[in-house]
């Protein structure tokens, strides 16, 4: 099947003021194939959001690729000129937000702002309206949402209009950073089934960004579970659910709250995330592993395949 997204041997560096270059993602691999979804969880400063935002060849300042590829429906963005990823962007990729009310401009309609998204040439004023219109349907609002502004709108209206600008020209890739963050619980969960409702009338891949690995498990194809700027196990849902290979990833779901009785503590995983800009010699994740040898305190471990899922482990291989 035709790979929509491929990221190989993705390194991203930031330079801080001193000049000094803090390794921020370090071969970073993984794909996605036409109308699958993928997604990527970790804990808060894993380099979820990084890696989705390099994507979109959206990185912040003083953030830079230091070497890999970013294949986007065969094209290679990292090589792209800005005129060039300004017209990718919407068009071939989708982005979605985690806090709508930051990136809806307040003085503007809703429908103006998917107005404005429209890239596709030759349309007459009416078209594109006709287009906005249906866009608004799709995502499950009605008609008069178009006149209104954000402020009018209810955060989970205001991320359903997001969501309506990101696939109004019908990209090939949908990017959807922890576009449930803001919202309460039902809302969220009918922004969950609006995308996967999404993905199949409009054929789409999705890259789903959280740090809650039970969502994730509920309605993706393949997991990416990140620590420190690496991708550490790829799997199947069911599989990764029900016998993670990787230790943090064994961690995030003992963690569940849905796995424990009414009154049971709840367990956590001891220590931190560590910061970038110093990291522990050896495996990132060997301060808090349970199963730590000697050889994880000196190297770092390579990715190897199992029964097709990958591992990034010293507990499996030679």
């Amino acid at each position: 099947m035709e790979e929509i997204l491929a990221v190989k041997g993705l390194e991203v560096v930031l330079k801080d003021i001193r000049g000094t270059e803090i390794r921020i993602l370090q071969g970073v691999d993984f794909s996605i194939k036409k109308k699958e979804s993928l997604a990527l969880v970790g804990e808060s400063g894993s380099g979820k959001t990084i890696t989705a935002r390099t994507v979109m060849g959206l990185l912040p300042e003083r953030m830079y690729v230091k070497k890999g590829e970013v294949l986007l429906c065969g094209r290679d963005i990292l090589k792209a000129s800005q005129q060039e990823l300004r017209d990718i962007r919407g068009v071939k990729a989708g982005f979605i937000f985690q806090e709508p009310s930051s990136y809806l401009n307040p003085v503007f309609t809703a429908g103006s702002q998917i107005y404005e998204a429209i890239k596709k040439e030759g349309l007459k004023g009416d078209e594109k309206k006709a287009m906005c219109m249906k866009v608004l349907k799709d995502v499950g609002l009605t008609e008069d949402v178009y006149w209104r502004y954000p402020h009018q709108l209810s955060g989970g209206m205001q991320q359903r209009v997001m969501i309506a600008m990101a696939i109004v020209n019908h990209p090939f890739l949908l990017i959807a950073d922890e576009p449930t963050t803001a919202l309460d619980v039902t809302t969220a969960a009918g922004i969950i089934e609006l995308l996967k409702n999404l993905k199949e009338s409009y054929g789409l891949s999705l890259l789903f960004i959280t740090h809650d690995i039970s969502l994730a498990a509920s309605f993706t194809d393949k997991i990416a579970v990140m620590y420190t700027g690496r991708i550490v196990e790829v799997s199947h849902p069911l599989r990764m659910m029900g016998s993670p290979l990787h230790p943090y990833t064994e961690k995030l779901i003992a963690c569940l709250p849905e796995r424990y009785k009414p009154g049971e503590r709840i367990k956590t995983i001891e220590g931190a995330v560590p910061d970038f800009r110093s990291l522990p010699e050896g495996c990132p994740f060997h301060p808090r592993c349970p199963y730590q040898m000697d050889i994880c305190r000196r190297k770092e471990p390579p990715a190897i395949t199992i029964d097709g899922f990958t591992v990034r482990c010293f507990r499996y291989g030679d």
